[in-house]
């Protein structure tokens, strides 16, 4: 699941990473917005009606420099650079009132933090079912929810593996032939290649890589899409022509606009891919893998991204974005209950 996959490494699966996070006010990295130094000074003179920047001791005169090999965007100085030009003043007197706001609301809520503990502990509620008198550790709710989650993900990677490695023969190492349409209009045509795969994202991908997309429709109909945080696309992908590409599937039906696969009795397994349209589309296995996965990737059910994702989101919000019932529909569908 892709908050547990970020959690883990912030670097993913198709080799985009996560920016670092700055202070969304002076983009410096040492700290948040709601700490920032600047604000309150800065604020103070924007309310006086000077602008900051005629004090040469501000930030914006002395900003941090750029650390080599770092892009300058988004650094400190290239937003003083903007807020010291009188284009940019109206910019800087936006943000520092956005800024200045949710400093105030911070001090606000722990004001009122201080208070609740002065009057006495609050009574034990568990954050994942929303029930008293008890929290997440002894919730038997998240237990029997973990439980169930862990016993279709393990179910779901069975039919993964009998269908992907023992059926296809996919894996890293395999001979794959891909084909990719070149050209456009009346020049276009089909061109096939014989690639070696590299890479399957095995430890990521459980139930989830499957979201019932024919069945909910798009954006709302019956429930719209999981949400991304929970989502777990496949990627697969090989050397081709010299260079390591994402490798796609053709929908199993006409005029879809997304990639499926069926396991080998024909039930859908996965629609979640992260490709882009141009990318190579896989044909047939020349050669199938000659490495197997491990017993532990069927039978654990990613039972550690499991217990991450019930303790960092409540049974209210994992229903909301369709986890709930994509469970419950999965288990019904092949009576794991």
């Amino acid at each position: 699941m892709r908050a547990f996959n970020q959690a883990q490494n912030p670097t993913s699966s198709n080799g985009t990473s996560r920016r670092a996070s700055t202070c969304s006010y002076c983009c410096d990295p040492d700290h948040q917005v709601t700490s920032c130094p600047h604000v309150k000074s800065d604020w103070a003179m924007f309310q006086k009606f000077n602008i900051p920047c005629s004090d040469p001791n501000n930030w914006v005169n002395n900003p941090l420099p750029v650390p080599q090999g770092q892009r300058q965007w988004g650094t400190q100085q290239s937003t003083a650079r903007w807020y010291k030009d009188p284009s940019g003043w109206s910019k800087w007197y936006a943000e520092c009132s956005k800024a200045y706001d949710k400093m105030k609301a911070k001090e606000e809520r722990e004001r009122k933090k201080a208070t609740t503990k002065s009057k006495g502990k609050k009574a034990k509620s568990c954050g994942f079912c929303g029930g008293t008198g008890h929290n997440r550790r002894d919730c038997s709710t998240m237990q029997d929810f973990n439980k169930r989650l862990i016993r279709a993900n393990a179910h779901w990677r069975k039919r993964f593996y009998d269908t992907f490695v023992k059926e296809l023969g996919i894996g890293n190492g395999a001979l794959i032939k891909v084909t990719k349409d070149v050209g456009s209009w009346g020049n276009r045509r089909t061109e096939e290649h014989v690639g070696i795969m590299t890479s399957i994202n095995w430890d990521e991908l459980n139930m989830f890589c499957y979201t019932e997309h024919n069945y909910r429709g798009y954006r709302g109909k019956k429930g719209g899409y999981i949400h991304e945080n929970l989502c777990a696309p496949l990627v697969v992908k090989a050397i081709v022509d010299g260079q390591e590409r994402i490798v796609k599937w053709k929908p199993v039906q006409q005029n879809h606009h997304r990639g499926s696969i069926c396991d080998v009795q024909g039930r859908e397994l996965v629609d979640q891919w992260s490709h882009s349209w141009d990318y190579d589309t896989f044909h047939s296995v020349v050669s199938p893998t000659e490495t197997p996965l491990s017993e532990e990737w069927l039978t654990q059910g990613q039972q550690e991204c499991v217990d991450f994702i019930t303790k960092k989101y409540s049974l209210k919000k994992l229903t909301d974005w369709n986890a709930v019932s994509l469970l419950e529909n999965y288990e019904k569908r092949y009576n794991l209950k």
